[in-house]
């Protein structure tokens, strides 16, 4: 997709095309997460800036590249992008169906998605667009395995973002849940937790991994109305202390923090907040993980500058895989 070095048969690679949440920042797009294995790519949550980043990313042949997306929760700064990279993916070469899984509810947000944008469809089919790649497969899925191909399998797994009662720390009566996912790869493993205050599936399911990419939200020490009502969502994240904790049992190669409240939180400051003595890093936008014998990570080089018309971006499906 890039001038990336070829990953080995056993290597899974994880760039962070956004580490923010809801909150707008200039340096941290929303929570976007790319996972690749082999020729496979998985899109972990489209959040918002997804079209800017795939470009700076992999080019065209990256955004028309993707054709299989996983939505951890339907929260908009999770799944703001998917009209996106559904239109532009397929206007600019993508020729097979958009795969989009997540939890209950995704079905019903993609059909409103694609009737939201029936006139778009259908003008562009009009005036010559294939059809074929404007097709959307939808598919709300339950904790388990939920991919297999390749070598590559991903597993769900229920975490707790769901609303609680501010006072009693109950969960409220909200139908839907709340998702992470495990990669397995020849012996590789990654785990994204989604979002999630502290949580034992998170440890049962990261155990042991190679990575293990955890949210975290600082409080914030200010009294204004503003600080307030930022600090409301500490009751469905993970402050630092709480995170070291996971990381104390779950013990993993690295691990990462990402989906980071504040965005302007420094690496300096996260990694002081957190009593953790294991390999941490914070996640910034467009830094590469690659996970192998060893764990190298830096910053994804900038796909080479090409036209649309000499990108390379449309190619039969058989091409893809």
């Amino acid at each position: 997709m890039t001038d990336l070095s070829p990953l080995a048969d056993t290597e899974l690679r994880v760039t962070f095309l956004g580490t923010g949440a809801p909150r707008p920042s200039f340096d941290r797009y929303g929570p976007i997460t790319l996972v690749e294995a082999g020729g496979q790519v998985i899109l972990v949550d489209p959040g918002p800036g997804l079209r800017e980043r795939l470009l700076q990313a992999g080019s065209f042949a990256l955004i028309s590249g993707i054709d299989h997306v996983l939505v951890s929760h339907l929260h908009y700064d999770h799944t703001v992008s998917l009209p996106d990279l559904w239109l532009t993916g397929w206007l600019y070469g993508r020729r097979t169906p958009l795969v989009v899984e997540g939890p209950e509810g995704t079905v019903a947000m993609m059909r409103h998605i694609e009737q939201a944008f029936t006139w778009d469809t259908e003008y562009r089919r009009a005036v010559g667009v294939p059809a074929a790649g404007v097709d959307i497969q939808a598919r709300d899925v339950q904790p388990g395995v939920i991919f297999e191909r390749n070598g590559l399998t991903v597993t769900a797994f229920e975490v707790e973002h769901m609303p609680v009662d501010l006072a009693s720390r109950q969960r409220l009566p909200l139908w839907g849940q709340t998702l992470g996912f495990r990669f397995d790869y020849h012996g590789r493993s990654l785990v994204l937790t989604g979002d999630t205050r502290p949580c034992d599936n998170v440890i049962s399911h990261a155990e042991g991994v190679d990575v293990l990419v955890h949210e975290v939200q600082v409080p914030s020490p200010d009294e204004t109305d503003e600080a307030k009502l930022a600090n409301v969502s500490l009751s469905v994240h993970t402050e630092p202390r709480d995170a070291a904790r996971i990381f104390a049992k779950t013990k993993p190669r690295l691990a990462i923090y990402s989906h980071i409240i504040p965005p302007d939180a420094t690496e300096a400051e996260l990694l002081a907040a957190t009593p953790y003595d294991g390999p941490l890093v914070a996640a910034y936008d467009m830094m590469m993980v690659t996970i192998g014998e060893q764990i190298i990570t830096g910053p994804r080089p900038p796909a080479q500058a090409r036209s649309f018309e000499r990108s390379g971006a449309i190619r039969p499906a058989h091409q893809r895989r």
